[in-house]
């Protein structure tokens, strides 16, 4: 009985099987005939468009040139046409304008930074000139191009505009330039070339450039993570950092880990360290008078940490003048060493991320008297550095502390004291950050500092309330 049945019905079950085959081929057929009609359709909407757009120019001078692959011109049998996304995509290229797609060279970001605060301090007769009776650092830096950078008053203060402007030249070269605006004109801080395909993980760059030495240098004001930069920037640098017109070169080890190795040449204008100063008698030097070396590593830790040190060595001319008939002209030599340690805790709005960062700079510079100073000499053994640490509190939150000292090394000789040893300067910073969006922050930061000057010991307190606004198409920061 069970063999009679399995007999019986294993025939329906083939002829079962068979129906599903042939209604699956059915549909698949249906599709492919569809599908072919949409694609028919889709060449004749595309014709009748066509014809109804002006004719710009003949085929051989179009902007748009035209393919085998284009629905319109196509002679290809159908089984070898393209499919039915390749002929929109291609229709959809044709049809845009040739003046928004993308031209090298003119295709340019454009940004700025709006930057405005409030700041207080007690001091009697200003923040500024505090730091100019500071002993050991004070006047002679100032004296060599007589330029005085000033700073911050008690009350509003509209930081300089910063205008930038960058693009993708060409296969082979990047430029950028940033111009700061301000009421007192315009001062060009950065004006780059920079080569992107040399070989072996070279790149050159030339123009007006902030140096790759430290950590702080390459940083426009608006990218600090405290108000203000810290001493040993303000008295072994400038207001602007290490900023010259030269050369750089730099080489991206194959490494399994980050190495940047990087040297530059540079006319040397740098007021505090590496100034050009006119006097009477006093020797000229032509540039380039500034050397520079730099190494830069950080090892892989994970996605959720990353750490990145570097050493930095300069050599250049020095020169200084005390009195119309007072000078004195050498060398100046700085080395540096930096660090920086991030933490991304992977969180809503950096929420729990952490970043500790340091950096020290030892200065000596060693020059011969001219004119009166004739047969002396003037030098000067100093160094500053700065440790920062900020949190991630809550999301779009952060709070940070500074702590920094300027001349624990603060040993001079001059040609009217003869050797000299000064005390040390420092100060304490705590900063609250908010940061609004991607382009505005709101910051507040107070300070107390502990200055010592040809006076003796001063106290003063800072404070400060920052409102800062960027807007349009800026480059990404470096790490």
């Amino acid at each position: 009985m069970g063999l009679l049945f399995v007999l019986t019905t294993c025939p329906v079950w083939g002829q079962t099987e068979d129906a599903r085959y042939t209604k699956l081929e059915n549909e698949i057929q249906a599709l492919r005939q569809q599908m072919n009609a949409l694609q028919e359709e889709h060449s004749r909407a595309m014709a009748e468009l066509k014809a109804l757009l002006p004719k710009q120019s003949t085929p051989t001078t179009s902007s748009v040139p035209q393919t085998a692959a284009s629905p319109i011109t196509s002679t290809l049998p159908p089984e070898e046409a393209p499919s039915l996304y390749e002929s929109m995509k291609h229709s959809t290229v044709s049809l845009v304008p040739s003046q928004v797609q993308a031209i090298p060279g003119m295709d340019m970001d454009i940004s700025a930074v709006l930057d405005l605060y409030f700041y207080h301090d007690d001091t009697k007769e200003g923040m500024s000139h505090l730091k100019q009776e500071l002993s050991g650092f004070g006047h002679h830096h100032d004296e060599a191009d007589g330029h005085d950078h000033g700073g911050s008053e008690n009350g509003f203060n509209l930081r300089h505009v910063e205008l930038g402007f960058s693009a993708e030249v060409d296969p082979y070269v990047r430029a950028w330039t940033t111009v700061a605006v301000d009421e007192d004109g315009a001062e060009l801080e950065e004006a780059v070339l920079q080569t992107t395909s040399l070989p072996y993980g070279l790149t050159f760059s030339g123009g007006k450039l902030k140096s790759g030495i430290g950590r702080l240098n390459r940083q426009h004001s608006h990218n600090w993570d405290f108000l203000d930069q810290p001493l040993v920037y303000d008295f072994f640098f400038g207001p602007h950092g290490l900023t010259e017109k030269g050369v750089q070169l730099t080489w991206l080890a194959p490494t399994p880990f980050y190495l940047l190795l990087g040297t530059e040449l540079f006319n040397g204008n740098n007021e505090q360290s590496f100034a050009v100063a006119e006097a009477e008698g006093l020797s000229s030097h032509d540039a380039p008078r500034l050397w520079t070396g730099f190494i830069k590593a950080g090892p892989d830790l994970g996605p959720n940490h990353a750490l990145l040190a570097g050493f930095s060595a300069l050599v250049g001319r020095h020169q200084m003048v005390h009195e119309a008939t007072e000078s004195a002209d050498g060398r100046s030599m700085i080395y540096g060493a930096d660090f920086v340690y991030k933490y991304d805790a992977k969180r809503t709005h950096g929420l729990g991320d952490f970043i500790l960062q340091g950096e020290y700079f030892y200065r000596d510079i060693d020059l011969d008297g001219e004119g009166d100073w004739a047969g002396s000499t003037w030098s000067a053994q100093q160094d500053g550095y700065y440790l920062q640490s900020l949190y991630g509190f809550q999301p779009r939150w952060r709070a940070g502390l500074r702590w920094e000292q300027l001349g624990l090394l603060n040993d001079l000789k001059t040609p009217e004291d003869g050797s000299v040893s000064f005390g040390e300067t420092s100060r304490l910073a705590a900063v609250l950050e908010w940061k609004l969006s991607e382009f505005s922050l709101l910051r507040a930061q107070v300070g107390h500092g502990w200055y010592e000057t040809h006076d003796g010991l001063e106290r003063a307190w800072e404070f400060g309330l920052q409102w800062q606004l960027s807007f349009g198409k800026h480059a990404a920061h470096d790490f």
